[in-house]
């Protein structure tokens, strides 16, 4: 049931629109929810493996704080 949840929560997120905070903050979140998956054993999402989505996330999130910096 969990897994569920955070899979819609992450289907959620995608389409979150907003300023660099909010992305940043969705981006965290979605990590978060990376994380816990990776956890309950997860793999993949959305065809992709939990840990190519984490770095692909955690890339995004330090643009994103390279912009914020600038």
């Amino acid at each position: 049931m969990e897994t569920e949840e955070l899979l819609e929560r992450w289907q959620a997120l995608l389409n979150e629109p907003g300023n660099l905070i909010t992305i940043r903050d969705v981006l965290q979140e979605r990590l978060d929810i990376l994380h816990r998956l990776n956890e309950l054993g997860v793999r993949d999402i959305e065809g992709l493996s939990i840990f190519t989505a984490m770095e692909t996330t955690n890339v995004s999130i330090r643009e994103i704080n390279k912009v914020g910096a600038g």
